[in-house]
């Protein structure tokens, strides 16, 4: 009886959703009633699949701030440049910082959590910079291997600070607090510099003195150093597929006019500036390891939210960071990025946290930014459409169904279409067996197209 009683309830949820999906359908393509019914259409799903869901299902939610209803961004102006943006700083808790700043000192931050074994690498890779004005911090959540002795064996410009295990985001905030310096640099313990680096940044920023965040490319490698891919940063973040940074951003000057310490071959990297504020609500582009910023514009916008505890920290952070003023993108591969390793934290097993967390960002920023976002209002509904499916095949991927039905309903009655999504929809009252079947090929489809993930944060 059980099992017959959620057969039943499976397919009147289906019957409703597609009910709901075809309502919205009529309304795109027939009357042209798209925002009415859509409004409609989202509230109805959505109340169904509450009634229905076992009581647990909520568990599998962590993005619990509002689900704003579409005809919420009439105000949004229907071209980036229709009317002139005044910035406004996005800003979260302050972080109280305890150390004093010291002009022209450059603080890394390196957290760790049981990677003796590799930490080294990225602690030389720090310390060959040939910009020497730095202090080299390890953040250690918890470690309870030889940690601290691999640090401490490389002398006086390491300082050790140790947390109970608190997650990422915690050690970054524990790490920026015991910061001396003027800038921040963060570098992830399994990630190396190329010896350029900060030195780059630095005279980027000399160059463009309203900037206060350096970002550039990176080259994947495997455990043994060897590169996969020269120009990686592009490939592991989709946004890039819909922001035109030459065109978001200005040129301002080559790589080989700030240091003339690079490989061969980039010295001609171009090195652009600019307002990212409204670009970065579409997807993440800063990769943590490649990032340096002023230490003044993390006082301002707060440092990361510690809610975010496993993966996909960065992305809330740099919204936030991004709206304090101009960036500068160096396009040039400054960052080693080790790719195919079990405990990295974009390896699959996290990647529904970054779903849940890039959802968490959305919902949370682009509703309280309004008319300071320069994006059509098409955009900002297909933005929340595309979080919604990523987060519901997450979820589907984990065996979350009904948390899957809900998200994708929520996608299709954001942004209608006949696709994927319709198909992924459908299959949430699939056998757990069946759809495990499928989950494999997929994966297996995947992991025969690229070497490493892709985000969208």
């Amino acid at each position: 009886m059980p099992h017959f009683h959620s057969m039943n309830r499976a397919l009147l949820l289906l019957t409703l959703t597609w009910t709901a999906v075809a309502l919205v359908m009529l309304g795109y393509w027939g009357l042209r009633w798209e925002r009415r019914l859509e409004a409609r259409a989202a509230r109805l799903v959505l109340q169904c699949a509450g009634l229905l869901a076992p009581g647990d299902a909520a568990d599998f939610i962590e993005c619990r701030p509002q689900h704003p209803d579409v005809v919420a961004y009439a105000h949004v102006g229907t071209s980036a440049a229709s009317a002139p943006l005044v910035p406004r700083v996005r800003s979260a808790a302050r972080l109280e910082l305890h150390e004093p700043v010291r002009r022209g000192l450059v603080s890394v931050i390196i957290p760790t959590h049981n990677r003796a074994r590799i930490i080294g690498r990225a602690i030389e890779s720090a310390l060959a910079q040939t910009y020497t004005d730095l202090e080299v911090i390890i953040a250690d959540d918890g470690s309870t291997d030889d940690t601290r002795a691999v640090v401490e064996s490389y002398g006086p410009r390491m300082v050790y600070v140790r947390q109970a295990n608190a997650g990422v985001s915690a050690a970054r905030n524990f790490g920026i607090r015991h910061a001396r310096g003027e800038f921040i640099a963060f570098l992830d313990s399994d990630d190396a510099w190329r010896p350029w680096k900060i030195e780059a940044q630095l005279a980027a920023l000399e160059r463009v003195p309203k900037a206060g965040v350096v970002w550039t490319d990176m080259a994947a490698v495997d455990e043994n150093d060897r590169v996969r891919k020269t120009r990686y940063l592009r490939e592991m973040y989709s946004a890039y597929d819909k922001v035109d940074l030459e065109s978001t951003l200005a040129a301002v000057c080559s790589l080989g006019t700030l240091t003339t310490c690079t490989s061969t071959g980039v010295a001609d990297a171009p090195v652009l500036a600019g307002d990212l504020s409204s670009a970065i609500l579409l997807g993440n582009m800063i990769h943590t390891s490649t990032v340096l910023f002023r230490r003044s514009w993390c006082e301002r916008t707060g440092g990361f939210d510690e809610s975010y505890a496993r993966a996909g920290e960065d992305y809330e952070f740099y919204i936030r960071l991004s709206s304090a003023g101009p960036v500068v993108f160096i396009d040039a591969p400054s960052t080693l990025y080790r790719v195919g390793a079990a405990d990295q934290l974009t390896a699959p097993a996290m990647l529904l946290e970054i779903a849940r967390n890039n959802l968490r960002a959305v919902q949370k920023w682009l509703p309280r930014s309004g008319s300071q976002v320069g994006l059509p209002r098409r955009t900002i509904r297909e933005r929340f459409a595309e979080s919604y499916a990523w987060l519901g095949e997450a979820e589907l991927d984990a065996g979350h169904s009904w948390a899957a039905a809900r998200r994708l309903s929520q996608s299709i009655s954001t942004a209608p279409g006949l696709d994927r999504r319709a198909v992924l929809l459908a299959s949430c009252v699939l056998p757990n067996r069946m759809r495990s079947g499928i989950r494999s090929a997929r994966a297996a489809l995947r992991s025969s197209l690229t070497a490493g993930p892709r985000s969208a944060v």
